[in-house]
């Protein structure tokens, strides 16, 4: 499977990573060399995911090709990184995170709702990101702040007004994400009739990462485990197919409301298990094939 990251190189310089046949590139520089050998020079240069997936190019068949192009050149020894990297967020500008609420129905139980007869959408402010193994800041005053893994969904094309059955190809790829969530303030507003916003979107509140996977390297999207571990200890445990509704419907439901664009984020509903999170914590969210989102708590 291919997987790219978003890293900070020794000088504090954003570069984008790539794990290609089991192994660990710098392709910001890969591309570099590529476009000398067969652009003639003349393409933007890569040093962003978020470049790649504005510019259509987030697919397995950009990295093979480029990879095997420069296999054929030279050797690929002065490419490989080693871990550990410094991880920043996969998407660093999303016009948009859009939130599903209640899409698994036992957490909907679990909160006292009933199961949607339609999608629920939210959002979060993008100013919430944060990176794999960066510190959730748990803000005070607010009460109980839970933690909701979720399947991440990035778009790669703009869609508005899209069917279902199309859904997919507007999609560059996949990623963990985490809605924190300050859950007594949520209530409060509920209560009040107000918006969630504020209760989502504290900064730190929208941990993303360590990968975003191009879309063609999952073969089944909705049968993927899903699981939340506090200090080790399993919260949250289910798979993408209890879903209400699978992603198709969401990418075409949300795009029958606002023009998705690239970059833009969908993050699909959490399953039961949520819980308060505590200062000292160390949260770990996995999906499989996504990765292990680690975050401490502050």
């Amino acid at each position: 499977m291919t997987r790219a990251f978003a890293y900070l190189s020794p000088k504090n310089i954003p570069q984008v990573g790539v794990e290609w046949d089991g192994k660990f590139y710098n392709f910001t520089q890969a591309w570099e060399i590529f476009k000398q050998i067969k652009l003639d020079g003349k393409a933007p240069e890569l040093g962003f995911i978020q470049i790649i997936v504005e510019l259509d190019l987030f697919h397995t068949e950009t990295f093979d090709e480029v990879f095997n192009t420069l296999r054929e050149y030279r050797p690929l020894n002065d490419l490989l990184l080693s871990p550990p990297f410094t991880f920043q967020v996969p998407i660093e500008r999303p016009q948009k995170i859009i939130c599903i609420g209640r899409n698994y129905r036992e957490h909907a139980k679990e909160l006292g709702n009933a199961a949607p007869s339609e999608p629920v959408f939210f959002a979060k402010a993008p100013s919430s990101l944060l990176a794999h193994e960066q510190t959730v800041r748990l803000p005070s005053g607010v009460g109980a702040v839970h933690h909701e893994i979720e399947l991440g969904v990035v778009i790669g094309k703009t869609a508005s007004n899209i069917a279902a059955d199309g859904a997919l190809d507007f999609v560059a790829g996949y990623t963990i994400l985490n809605d924190i969530t300050a859950r007594e303030l949520q209530k409060k507003d509920i209560a009040a009739g107000l918006p969630w916003f504020r209760a989502k979107s504290f900064d730190t509140f929208c941990p993303i990462g360590p990968y975003l996977i191009p879309r063609e390297s999952i073969a089944d999207l909705q049968n993927l485990n899903i699981e939340l571990r506090v200090n080790g200890k399993i919260r949250q445990e289910a798979s993408t197919a209890e879903m209400i509704f699978p992603v198709i419907e969401l990418v075409s439901f949300v795009s029958r409301f606002c023009t998705l664009y690239p970059g833009d984020i969908i993050a699909t509903g959490t399953p039961a298990g949520v819980g308060p999170l505590q200062s000292g914590d160390v949260m770990e969210g996995e999906i499989e094939g996504l990765g292990v989102l680690r975050n401490s708590i502050s």
